[in-house]
């Protein structure tokens, strides 16, 4: 009697556990063609969702019990991908749907780039665990940050040894939050006046929590190779992996080098042991502040200031984003408004830079500038090298299409019109690539027991639709995108479901 009512015992616990299984049954996406990441070739298969996970992958799966059914025949499967520059933690909490960045199959966002990031992250993560949004967020430190932290608003300087003893201490703290890396924004005016031995200080408290350094470095445009031996250079005197961030050549005197010059830069790292990457995001024209284009900050020499409007492309290149002293201003070029002031475009320039002064260590930026200042041979370079991953360097609700059309544009343009790269390698430079330079162990690939963010596309399709003129515009042929085995969007629509986390960084990273 006893060996029978354990039998039965065991059965019922059988039958609990095959049920619990068909509770999280959720999805079965059958016919699919997998990129799953790796950079591998394509396969076909059908890929089974249990909770939050991937849970099987194989040729042909049945259904389960109560489990979804996704018929997908004619459409591909990729991991969620990875966005390594974006500004999307701006208004976040604001608008947890982050449409603009999941419908481009975005899954995850790396912020707190350019040397800014949210302070203290600690209370950052908390606000958005307790709402979470629906895409995963990753966090740097912002070099910035720390300066403004240690400094106050007197800026304009290295900082003395006290300020970078306090600046390394309120590190390890954010570190410690779950920060990635150290990100800086040299070309800014808040750390411009860094010294790189500044840089360095801080790159190696980072090192020590196995981090990384991505910068925006100290110049894009005529000094650009200069700006990348100090990367290497932070990267060897550090101890620390590097990641050039948006890399560009963005000034006339630079156009056409790189694959004559970037190459020697990854030859370079491999001989000294320096782990370099780099993102692109896939547009000729940036979305910054004006004063970026005089490096020194020599604002009101209209020598050097004639010569930075002609370097990135002229007067007519130059488009205002936004203008707050006169908001109609906004979507005219530098050629534009010098004619409705009547004053030369140099003394535009100036006026601008003075009428915005304000800004400068503030929270909110008067102006802007969409500036077409890349030439496409160079870009098509950078978008091709394996070790160069993708960015949107894009705001949820920004004036550069590049904030809703990164991902699809590379996917459209690059990879199926112009087949600058295959489509399985731009897969893997969006999620395996990404995944292994945070150190993300179950995200990036698709793989049983890997998180399941996933992104359903239309390689005859997938392409861009956001310009200057409708930034916000969703691209077409990306109709699904799963968070953790959720819908985040279907057929194209945002769902309202929300279960992104903050992702914090591995203790045992790589």
């Amino acid at each position: 009697g006893a060996i029978v009512m354990r039998a039965a015992g065991l059965l019922a616990t059988a039958g609990l556990l095959l049920s619990g299984v068909n509770a999280h049954a959720d999805v079965l996406i059958c016919h699919t063609i997998v990129y799953d990441g790796t950079g591998g070739p394509p396969f076909a298969a059908d890929v089974r969702i249990q909770g939050d996970r991937i849970a099987a992958i194989a040729p042909h799966l049945e259904p389960l019990p109560g489990e979804t059914v996704r018929d997908q025949p004619g459409l591909a499967l990729a991991p969620g991908f990875i966005d390594m520059h974006s500004h999307g933690n701006g208004g976040l909490l604001e608008d947890l749907d982050a449409a603009t960045v999941s419908r481009q199959g975005v899954t995850t966002i790396v912020v707190g780039q350019d040397g800014e990031s949210d302070f203290p992250l600690r209370d950052w993560f908390g606000k958005l665990n307790a709402t979470p949004p629906a895409i995963n967020v990753a966090s740097m430190v912002g070099h910035a940050t720390l300066r403004q932290q240690a400094m106050g608003k007197d800026l304009y300087r290295p900082s003395t040894v006290q300020e970078l003893a306090q600046m390394k201490s309120l590190l390890k703290h954010e570190l410690t939050a779950g920060a990635f890396g150290l990100s800086t924004g040299l070309e800014y005016e808040a750390a411009h006046f860094s010294t790189t031995e500044e840089v360095v200080e801080l790159s190696k408290v980072a090192a020590a929590t196995g981090g990384f350094y991505i910068s925006h470095v100290r110049d894009e445009a005529n000094r650009t190779f200069e700006a990348f031996d100090e990367v290497l250079r932070i990267g060897r005197e550090a101890r620390i992996p590097v990641q050039i961030t948006h890399v560009k050549l963005g000034s006339t005197p630079v156009w056409h080098q790189a694959a004559a010059r970037m190459p020697a830069y990854f030859e370079q790292a491999r001989r000294e042991h320096i782990n370099l990457k780099a993102d692109v995001y896939p547009y000729t024209f940036w979305h910054s502040t004006i004063r970026v284009i005089v490096p020194d900050r020599d604002y009101f020499n209209a020598e050097k200031v004639a010569r930075a409007i002609a370097d990135n492309g002229g007067a007519a290149a130059i488009r205002l984003g936004k203008y707050t002293p006169e908001p109609a201003l906004a979507g005219q070029t530098l050629d534009q408004v010098a004619a409705t002031w009547q004053v030369t475009p140099v003394e535009a320039y100036m006026r601008i830079v003075k009428a915005t002064e304000s800004e400068v260590g503030g929270d909110e930026s008067m102006e802007n500038v969409l500036v077409t200042s890349m030439s496409e041979d160079d870009l098509r370079w950078f978008i091709a090298h394996p070790d160069i991953m993708f960015s949107s360097d894009g705001e949820l609700h920004g004036t550069h299409p590049r904030g809703a059309g990164a991902f699809p544009r590379v996917l459209g343009r690059y990879v199926r019109e112009e087949k600058v790269l295959p489509l399985e390698a731009a897969i893997h430079k969006m999620s395996g690539l990404p995944a292994s330079q945070l150190g993300l162990k179950d995200r990036g690939r698709i793989a049983a027991g890997y998180v399941a963010d996933l992104v359903v596309f239309d390689p005859a399709v997938v392409i861009d639709q956001s310009t200057v003129e409708n930034p916000e515009a969703p691209p077409l042929g990306i109709p699904d995108v799963m968070v953790a085995g959720e819908w985040v969007v279907r057929d194209g629509k945002v769902t309202g479901h929300r279960p992104g986390r903050v992702l914090r960084s591995p203790a045992d990273r790589p």
